[in-house]
């Protein structure tokens, strides 16, 4: 009897051995054969948050001024997360959150022959279209380096410019080893973030 039990008591612990490596290989094989579908299902979800709205207006834009689409994108996510009516509390407007004065400053500088009023700034393809000018012209402005680019963009070109001249700021008056205004050193990092990505998820197979 007492062989008996420790019998079925090495049987039963057999079974359990087994069992554990045959759910052991089905995971794996889950894994191995469900990847590509789990990728694919995280995209989708990446995507819903880091959409390419207005896209129609993005493609033509960039490829006007020659301003990269993950640019322009992460700019507008940065910006006003889409929201075509949004009005900061200092006043700039629209998906590209651009100031009136700026508004005209570029329209005065453009060949087009616009003549808009603020109110235009919610327009999504005027907004889009200036504001990507306005970031070609920052791009040209500095020898095509993004992050100073993208820094002026949120905090002037008056000040980079002055950043860029200080030592405590810039080696070189080329590039900035530091931001000393943190808004901006945080706007910066976040587009740069958005952009890339929108990078990967969009634009690394084209």
């Amino acid at each position: 009897m007492a062989r008996y039990e420790e019998k079925k008591k090495n049987r039963g612990c057999c079974c359990s051995f087994f069992t554990f490596i045959l759910v052991a290989i089905v995971i794996l094989c889950l894994l191995f054969f469900c990847t590509d579908a789990l990728s694919g299902i995280k995209s989708k979800v990446m995507m819903h948050f880091y959409p390419k709205e207005y896209s129609e207006y993005v493609e033509e834009y960039s490829e006007k001024y020659d301003v990269e689409q993950s640019l322009i994108y992460a700019v507008i996510r940065t910006e006003s997360g889409f929201r075509a009516e949004v009005e900061s509390s200092a006043g700039a407007m629209g998906l590209m959150q651009i100031m009136p004065d700026t508004f005209d400053w570029l329209q005065s500088l453009s060949s087009n022959g616009d003549s808009y009023s603020k109110s235009d700034l919610l327009n999504p393809e005027i907004n889009i279209e200036y504001g990507t000018y306005y970031l070609r012209i920052l791009l040209d402005h500095y020898n095509d380096n993004e992050l100073l680019a993208v820094a002026a963009y949120n905090g002037g070109f008056a000040n980079v410019d002055s950043w860029l001249q200080d030592e405590r700021y810039s080696s070189d008056g080329i590039t900035l080893s530091d931001i000393p205004y943190n808004e901006t050193s945080q706007y910066v990092e976040r587009v740069e973030n958005t952009k890339q990505v929108y990078e990967t998820l969009y634009f690394d197979n084209n």
